[in-house]
């Protein structure tokens, strides 16, 4: 079945990702519902007479979660009431994963102002700064401002508060050169005041290097339309278990490009690192070669010793009983490998034209600056590993740890023995497929990466049965209306019309398959709906924090696919897995949900297909893969998909099964 080539425009306003807690979106979007200025801009309050603040919110705790140190590089955050605002705020606040490296005085740093007055400080964004908590925050609880900024901007379509939150951020104190933030923002607190508008309070931590203390100041920003309404539910309304997990699942593969994290496999409400901790979820972060863990728990959400034993149980009579055996026969045909083999031969030369691109390509990442890890051009950010991937020598020349080959023969070899099929999908980086937008002057069907392409011919040769996406998103590239583009404008990953491209090509593989005709495909059997889904961004985060304001979340089109009423998701017994990084959980597990390359495969083949993402990186999830041995018993296909990119250099290794 063919999908649609490209979604339609659809009515829906706000993303379910993107606010993470069903229950606070229903409530948001009742409240914005009522509000005929729900878009009117935040304004600088100009009144000679200020409203009066309101008190603080009764249910809401000043004490927003407790620290437990397990060790130097394991911590457990306890939220007693599970709301998103204190979830946000448990994630953000003080995080070793995302504080990593940042201690060190950067090499270029002078200290040009570092003698400055608190009176005299640059930041004419703030008024009343002082080295002390002012009164009009006592007893209100603290926010984590870069995830209510975000729902606030897909709320009401005002991003001002997150402009000015940057633009705090963005101060360099005569130091334009150095790329590492002076300061940042660790707490915000909001004041409703009785006009309905809100004020806001900030909390400013200078850099160790700096030298500087801590200072408070007023945002010169009183925000009005239904601002009040959003903070009051993003402070009150609860989660349940769900939420919470989707809210985790979010926050990883929003952070994974930044700062490299994931959820590590674990039962929610199961004691971790001792039987008194009973997170609900585990991210693992490992942003500059040093892992380190943070458990979020919730008391509501711990399973007591009954309570677990009584899950394992189940879970253990679910496994023994859900999965059905299927017998399988491998497709041993070599004629769709060789005809892909064929078709690369000669198809991207090292020429003149790739040295001049590879030229210019580097001298552009010389020029940034060693931390900076993404920069604009063309419409749309890029991304230095994956500039570094087009700039790669011979894949397979790399050590054992980081040459992708032997680890995927192994895995091949491990599979066959099952009788599974295994078909690897490496995801073209975006920097490939828009080599004429990443450097000016480049023809736009211009191979840009040799190497790249050379190992696929490699894979191939070798024996691994390979979907090479590289011409169909080429192609696709054609059918682009700015600033829709086959790839996300901000975004390291595919939007629709890519994923659309691909999913065609795979499906239609899938479909070749000696086995498939007997599979008991039901084509038809799901259904398909088109939406919009709000995404910020992977790369804004590594751009220059005065560059961030320019880049706000997207408005994409997006898919979603229903079995009968329910949003789709395939099981145990399903006969395909799809195994990857994050290109397997866009639009999937995140955003939409239910959208994303797994479900539409499932749609088109008729053949139910279980997801396993890791957001850490493509080449660890096939360890996870080891470890679902009773669910392998109902799998025909493996299919291994994952970004390109992570052939080259990845920061997880490639070891051995």
């Amino acid at each position: 079945m063919k999908l649609e080539s490209r979604a339609k425009n659809s009515l829906t306003k706000i993303s379910l990702a993107m606010l993470s807690s069903s229950l606070l979106v229903a409530a948001l979007s009742s409240c914005a519902s009522n509000k005929p200025d729900a878009n009117a801009p935040a304004t600088e309050s100009v009144s000679a007479e200020r409203p009066a603040a309101l008190p603080p919110q009764p249910s809401t705790s000043v004490t927003v979660f407790e620290m437990k140190f397990i060790s130097a590089d394991k911590q457990v955050r306890v939220v007693k009431k599970p709301t998103l605002a204190a979830l946000d705020f448990a994630a953000y606040f003080n995080n070793p994963i995302r504080l990593a490296g940042k201690e060190e005085k950067p090499e270029n740093y002078t200290g040009k102002m570092a003698s400055t007055k608190l009176a005299e400080y640059p930041f004419p964004m703030l008024d009343s700064l002082s080295e002390y908590e002012p009164a009009a925050i006592a007893g209100r609880q603290p926010l984590a401002w870069e995830p209510l900024a975000k729902i606030l901007y897909a709320q009401t379509g005002n991003d001002s508060l997150a402009q000015i939150l940057n633009s705090v951020e963005a101060v360099k104190w005569n130091e334009p050169d150095v790329f590492r933030a002076f300061q940042t923002v660790t707490r915000m607190w909001g004041v409703p005041l009785s006009d309905g508008s809100v004020d806001w309070w900030v909390e400013v931590m200078p850099a160790q290097w700096t030298g500087r203390t801590v200072f408070y100041g007023k945002l010169k920003l009183s925000s009005k339309g239904e601002t009040a309404e959003i903070l009051n539910y993003y402070l009150t309304g609860e989660m349940n278990i769900d939420d919470a997990m989707n809210w985790a699942r979010t926050l990883s593969s929003y952070w994974y490009p930044t700062l490299n994290t994931d959820l590590e496999p674990h039962t929610a409400g199961a004691p971790w690192e001792g039987d008194a901790n009973r997170p609900f979820a585990v991210m693992r972060g490992n942003p500059m070669g040093t892992p380190m863990w943070i458990a979020f728990e919730v008391p509501a959400f711990r399973l007591s010793d009954e309570a677990l034993r009584a899950k394992r149980t189940a879970d253990s009579l679910a496994e023994a009983g859900e999965v059905v055996p299927v017998n399988r026969m491998l497709d041993t045909s070599s004629a769709f490998r060789l005809e892909t083999l064929a078709s690369l031969e000669g198809t991207c030369p090292v020429n003149a034209d790739t040295k001049k691109f590879r030229d210019a390509l580097s001298k552009k990442l010389k020029k940034l600056p060693k931390e900076q890890n993404a920069w604009a051009g063309g419409d749309m950010l890029w991304f230095r590993r994956n500039a570094n991937y087009l700039l790669a020598d011979k894949i397979t020349k790399q050590d054992s740890l980081h040459n992708p080959l032997p680890r995927l023969l192994e895995l091949k070899k491990y599979l066959d023995s099952l009788n599974v099929q295994l078909l690897v999908v490496p995801v073209p980086v975006k920097e490939e497929i828009y080599g004429e937008r990443l450097v000016e002057g480049t023809a736009a069907d211009l191979c840009v990466n040799p190497a790249g392409r050379e190992f696929t011919r490699e894979m191939l040769a070798a024996g691994l049965d390979v979907l090479d996406l590289y011409p169909a998103l080429m192609a696709a590239k054609s059918g682009d209306e700015p600033p829709h583009y086959s790839y996300q404008r901000y975004d390291t990953h595919w939007s629709l019309p890519g994923m659309l491209a691909a999913m065609e090509l795979l499906a239609s593989r899938v479909t070749q398959y000696s086995w498939y005709a007997e599979s008991g495909a039901q084509p038809g059997s799901l259904n398909l709906q088109e939406t919009k889904t709000v995404r910020e961004g992977d790369l804004v985060a590594h751009l220059p924090d005065a560059e961030k304001s320019k880049y706000p979340a997207d408005t994409l089109p997006a898919m979603k696919i229903f079995k009968g009423t329910e949003a789709y998701k395939g099981g145990k017994n399903s006969p395909i897995l799809l195994m990857g990084d994050s290109f397997t959980g866009v639009f999937e597990s995140v955003d939409q949900k239910s959208g994303g390359p797994g479900s539409l495969l499932a749609y088109a083949t008729g053949l139910d297909v279980q997801v396993l993402t890791s957001w850490g990186g493509g080449p660890g999830v096939y360890h996870r893969m080891m470890k679902m041995k009773k669910d392998m018993q109902s799998k025909r296909l493996v299919i291994y998909m994952m970004t390109a990119r992570d052939f080259w250099q990845s920061p997880m290794e490639w070891d051995g099964l």
